[in-house]
């Protein structure tokens, strides 16, 4: 009586830690969802992040192009997918059309793109290494490669590389790290191209979200800020000059 009373608690004990590390993923998964909607990134659902749920082929096109600073460009261009299973009404329509005509994602075949097919982790996380410039990144060394450039953790790349099936929760896990992870042959940040280059993420969002710092102003010189109109920073530049007489 007393060992299987002692087994019965062993039992529940591990079950105690085995919920306790699901909830803490999950927990800090909902914090990296929150990150990605105050920076423009991620907006879930009118029914929440849904963070349990499957996730797509689809959406994670659209979140790559999101990424990418390009969401915007796929919205202007307005292509039509080649894919007899991609009508034009569908919700991400255009956002496969346009990543596929840049090269970005492919079809299962010149006439299937399965947009409803469940994306892997390996797959996704394929997709944000070549954004972060390793075109040669591949499903099969996606995880070796995600711990070899500091964009994971070894224990969350075995994690998300393995997860069947990979969630909506687990690609804002991978998302949220692909921020911070430096762009290859680079010390910039994905973060920072999105805010300085692409102008896809605002400047203020990105500074309260603790992963971006405004660029210090050189002593004596004027930067005008992003989006300025030229005439508008030559006159305040000329003001400012004023001032210092």
């Amino acid at each position: 009586m007393r060992m299987k009373g002692l087994s019965l608690l062993l039992a529940a004990a591990m079950l105690f830690m085995l919920s306790s590390s699901v909830y803490a993923v999950g927990g800090s998964q909902v914090k990296q969802a929150d990150l990605l909607k105050q920076l423009g990134l991620f907006s879930g659902t009118d029914k929440g992040y849904l963070l349990e749920g499957s996730f797509t082929r689809a959406q994670g096109t659209v979140m790559l192009l999101r990424l990418a600073g390009e969401s915007d460009d796929a919205d202007r261009a307005k292509l039509k997918p080649s894919f007899k299973d991609v009508k034009a009404a569908h919700w991400a329509a255009a956002s496969i059309a346009y990543a596929v005509s840049k090269g970005y994602v492919k079809g299962l075949s010149p006439a299937a793109f399965a947009p409803d097919r469940s994306m892997t982790g390996s797959e996704f996380l394929t997709l944000i290494l070549r954004l972060l410039g390793y075109p040669n990144a591949s499903p099969a060394k996606a995880a070796d490669l995600s711990q070899k450039i500091g964009l994971l953790q070894p224990d969350a790349a075995k994690r998300l590389t393995t997860a069947k099936p990979f969630l909506r929760g687990d690609m804002v896990e991978a998302a949220a790290a692909a921020l911070t992870a430096k762009q290859a042959g680079s010390t910039r940040t994905l973060i920072q191209e999105l805010v300085e280059d692409k102008g896809a993420v605002a400047v203020d969002a990105a500074v309260a979200s603790g992963l971006y710092q405004k660029p210090k102003k050189p002593s004596g010189s004027y930067v005008p800020a992003p989006g300025t109109d030229p005439m508008d920073a030559i006159e305040d530049a000329i003001r400012q000059k004023l001032d210092e007489q």
